[in-house]
């Protein structure tokens, strides 16, 4: 996976050359991993819409498929007016039909370019998965594959005793599973050090065949299988105890581990990845520590805490 990544992200060095520092309108991060729709079999990419962070009043830009030569493939404008705004935050229309179709196999980036200035990219890598020659699937079929393998967020949540606890969100799909799957469960074990502290529940946690979804989880304390019901979570303070922690994510069919992220806590809380800090450079690599609030009632963000997945 770190190599996957270091050749994703080296494309693009020269288009995203001069970027400005923040704060500048961005993508807000998740948006970019949830919000594009990859088909898994044809090489179409849809944009309909964007969360963007430190937005203009009036929007003008676009959004580009960008290749390996850093040359557009294809872009689309954004509408000027928001569907929504939240502060700082405006949900951003792409003029549509917004579609693209990509066949030929390699590295591309999804690049967002508002007032004239790349300021957010998604790399991805697009793969063949068969050549077409069987008799009754006769056309190719392709995949898409890219940094969903290396994030993951936490954002806190509260028990009924109001007490916090993180939830973890990673993505996953068709590319972790075992050739030939179309679904699998997952198991997370949370380690301080060597020492396992806790994990998910053996009842929960899915990961289906296509492309990449967003998955939750919580952690709960250590627990035997069959007593699923009584575990309780791992709070936030059992997260802060100085150290370093490794989150791992396994399938349950042959718990072959396909996640690993690391992160370190200190003065009672967990550190922060350099390139959540405002001012991060360069600025299109910039992870908005924000996300939308799931299942809320009105547009809305709230604090995320993203940890190292390479």
């Amino acid at each position: 996976m770190k190599s996957l990544m270091a050749s994703l992200l080296c494309v693009l060095a020269v288009f995203v050359s001069g970027v400005c520092a923040q704060p500048t309108p961005v993508v807000v991060y998740e948006s970019l991993l949830d919000d594009v729709y990859f088909d898994d079999e044809s090489g179409l990419i849809r944009f309909t819409e964007f969360d963007i962070a430190f937005a203009p009043d009036d929007l003008k830009g676009s959004i580009a498929v960008v290749d390996a030569q850093n040359l557009v493939v294809q872009s689309f404008p954004f509408r000027e007016a928001y569907r929504y705004r939240d502060g700082v935050f405006g949900k951003a229309q792409v003029v549509g039909p917004a579609d693209v179709t990509l066949t030929e196999p390699g590295v591309y980036n999804i690049v967002a370019i508002i007032d004239g200035k790349p300021v957010s990219r998604l790399p991805v890598g697009l793969e063949q998965t068969s050549a077409g020659d069987d008799p009754f699937a006769p056309r190719p079929t392709y995949r898409y594959y890219g940094l969903w393998g290396g994030c993951a967020h936490l954002r806190m949540g509260t028990n009924s005793n109001d007490q916090t606890h993180p939830e973890v969100t990673f993505w996953a799909g068709g590319r972790d599973l075992v050739e030939g799957d179309d679904g699998d469960g997952f198991f997370a074990r949370l380690y301080r050090g060597e020492e396992l502290i806790g994990h998910s529940k053996r009842t929960q946690g899915f990961v289906s065949g296509g492309h990449y979804e967003r998955k939750t989880t919580s952690i709960y304390e250590i627990h035997e299988r069959g007593k699923e019901v009584n575990a309780k979570r791992l709070l936030i303070e059992d997260w802060t105890q100085e150290g370093e922690y490794t989150l791992t994510i396994s399938r349950k069919k042959d718990d072959a581990m396909i996640r690993r992220f690391r992160f370190t806590s200190a003065d009672g809380a967990i550190q922060p990845m350099a390139n959540t800090a405002l001012g991060f450079e360069p600025g299109v690599d910039y992870m908005t520590p924000r996300a939308t609030k799931k299942g809320a009632n009105r547009y809305e963000f709230v604090e995320v805490v993203w940890i190292d997945g390479k």
